[in-house]
């Protein structure tokens, strides 16, 4: 049965720490949005009132990645503990008899 269960927990860490740097670079999209400069007073209007309509999809979107993460670490933190303990169990000791 156990070799219908896979993961790859270096890959799982991979993803990640992806989806963590992906969460980071969006920082809630709040970097230069409101700082938007075109040159066009309207077209900066446009970008600060797209940004304020879609805080609700960025904020879900920040939800979302973090509980990937999230996840996906105690995925590998929990395979980790799984594979330690049963090494342990499984292993034979070497003590006199």
């Amino acid at each position: 049965m156990a070799e219908e269960f896979t993961a790859n927990r270096q890959e799982a860490a991979n993803v990640s720490r992806d989806l963590k740097a992906i969460r980071a670079a969006l920082d809630g999209g709040r970097a230069g949005a409101l700082d938007a400069r075109t040159g066009s007073e309207k077209v900066d209007d446009a970008v600060r009132r797209f940004f304020e309509e879609s805080s609700d999809n960025r904020e879900r979107m920040n939800q979302l990645l973090e509980r990937a993460a999230g996840l996906l670490d105690a995925l590998v933190e929990g395979t980790g503990t799984l594979d330690g303990s049963l090494a342990d169990s499984l292993s034979t000791s070497t003590g006199g008899s």
